[in-house]
């Protein structure tokens, strides 16, 4: 399974629920993800916007959902 894959299952999982979180993305897997969705970063720490939502390039070790904005 890609990191696409992934992040596709995360959006699914959170249906038609608060939208407005971002996604943990492993710091290791962030070039991966943005070559696959064509998502591109900017910011610091970084950021890219994918299918609507955002994703954060994070030291974590699994796709995660952030909330508290």
């Amino acid at each position: 399974m890609t990191i696409k894959d992934q992040a596709d299952q995360e959006i699914e999982a959170l249906g038609h629920r608060d939208r407005d979180i971002a996604f943990l993305l492993p710091e290791d897997q962030w070039d991966a993800f943005l070559s696959q969705t064509g998502a591109k970063a900017g910011g610091d720490p970084p950021e890219a916007t994918y299918r609507g939502l955002r994703f954060k390039r994070a030291p974590v070790t699994a796709i995660i959902h952030e909330e508290g904005f």
